[in-house]
């Protein structure tokens, strides 16, 4: 069966955490998920391709012309709930073409039954795809029934029905992404002059950080062992010429020896590859801090969300300030690169706990911090306290799923774009900072990548407004 999966624009994306102004130069990632997906469709004997919108900045009129072209069975999209706008144009645009479609990603975990309202979404996946939608097309081609299909949302006899989610205990049964089928030219980071990639060494996350939405499958932290890892890690640098990799683990360390291994192999291997990852600061110490240093690892990126301790405690974030300022010493000492994420405008949050953040993240003066605007994402307790504060009545995303709301979530602190705007110029337009990045600036993509961030501040907007 002729397969093609698609990522589409994010359309009438209002409530997104991060300044529209910044998010329109960050760069493009690749679509890992996707890219599994597709894999092992592959591996299945499907014929599949990748439609990438955003980063072949492909319009409505340019996708609806590919499709035709390709003439697929099945199109796959993937969808989060504050994008799903552009995930339904898309879903349109396919069955415009004659397919069958299937949406999946956070957004079927929150609201499977709402999004098969639509008439041009046929079928729906929760949890890890790859599985559920090699037999869901097996089902299609041989007439056999949906009930035995994990994971699938589907509609009879004029209901949605829903079966459990799916979760793939063994990674190490997936092939590597179907990187071939993607545009890797068009991928780039704000934050790397390299040619880079995005890999994952695990899937899961045993945190439960309070404005975080978890899928069923976050709730089983799973892991690829530490040779398959390396082994992915070696055929993208010979096979592409890969110089930089930005794992997409939710945080790389949760089980030490996994992480110890991945370094070990790496050694063991004498490869030669940057990366870097998301982490916590409360599962590393300076000892595993330097094995990973030694193995390639260049950068770390750590949610640390406040520079207010009880603010942290509301979060459920369950680390200490001391232990931030110890850790970022550590890689500073080690010449390893920050990244901090802070969240600004929680609940119950006023001018002193913002104030604390802003100040808390230019004593730290990571390499690279990132602002963002609190959004009460579906069922998290962020949510919640949303509720409790009378922010939101009754079931906002359900309504937004079903298309009766287009307005922009209530922040908890009314100005709270203003405070990420002053906190983003506060802390990149300090005159030692600009010093220090024009000092370290190699290549004529590193000055572009400066040029563009400094405009994303400068000219700051949030989406929507």
């Amino acid at each position: 069966m002729r397969i093609t999966l698609i990522r589409y624009h994010d359309l009438g994306n209002v409530n997104t955490r991060l300044p529209e102004s910044l998010n329109k130069v960050r760069g493009v990632l690749p679509p890992l998920g996707l890219a599994y997906i597709a894999a092992y469709l592959e591996s299945k004997g499907h014929s599949i391709s990748i439609i990438d919108a955003p980063a072949e900045n492909l319009n409505k009129e340019q996708v609806q012309a590919r499709l035709k072209e390709i003439s697929p069975t099945v199109v796959g999209i993937t969808a989060t709930t504050s994008c799903l706008e552009g995930a339904l144009e898309a879903a349109s645009l396919a069955k415009e073409s004659g397919a069958l479609v299937v949406i999946g990603g956070p957004q079927m975990s929150a609201y499977p039954k709402e999004t098969l309202s639509y008439s041009f979404v046929d079928f729906g996946i929760i949890g890890d795809g790859e599985v559920p939608m090699t037999e869901l097309l097996e089902a299609l081609q041989y007439k056999k029934d949906y009930a035995n299909v994990p994971g699938l949302v589907y509609k009879k006899n004029g209901s949605v029905i829903q079966n459990e989610a799916f979760v793939l205990k063994d990674l190490n049964a997936l092939p590597a992404p179907a990187f071939h089928l993607l545009p890797l030219k068009q991928y780039t980071s704000i934050i790397s002059s390299e040619h880079m990639i995005t890999m994952i060494s695990g899937r899961g996350c045993p945190y439960r950080c309070g404005f975080c939405f978890t899928q069923p499958t976050d709730k089983f932290y799973r892991m690829i062992d530490p040779a398959k890892v390396v082994d992915e890690m070696e055929m993208v640098v010979k096979r592409y010429g890969i110089k930089e990799i930005m794992f997409y683990d939710d945080t790389i360390v949760v089980n030490r020896s996994h992480v110890e291994g991945i370094c070990k192999e790496i050694l063991a291997r004498g490869l030669k590859v940057r990366w870097e990852s998301p982490c916590r600061v409360d599962t590393v110490d300076k000892e595993l801090l330097a094995l990973m240093a030694k193995s390639g690892c260049f950068r770390l990126r750590f949610g640390v969300e406040s520079g207010n301790e009880e603010i942290l405690r509301l979060m459920n974030k369950r680390i200490k300030l001391e232990q931030v300022s110890r850790v970022f010493q550590w890689c500073k000492e080690l010449g390893m690169e920050t990244f901090a994420y802070f969240i600004i405008g929680y609940a119950r949050e006023n001018e002193k706990t913002m104030q604390d953040t802003i100040d808390f993240a230019i004593r730290l003066n990571p390499d690279y911090v990132m602002f963002t605007v609190a959004t009460p994402y579906p069922f998290t307790h962020l949510y919640r306290l949303a509720e409790e504060a009378g922010l939101v009545q009754g079931d906002y995303w359900r309504e937004f799923t079903l298309g009766k709301r287009k307005d922009r979530l209530p922040y908890f602190v009314q100005d709270s774009e203003a405070w990420v705007k002053k906190a983003y110029q506060k802390f990149y337009f300090r005159p030692s900072y600009i010093a220090k990045k024009l000092l370290s600036i190699r290549s004529f993509k590193g000055l572009s990548n400066m040029a563009q961030a400094a405009e994303g501040i400068s000219f700051f907007k949030m989406a929507g407004k």
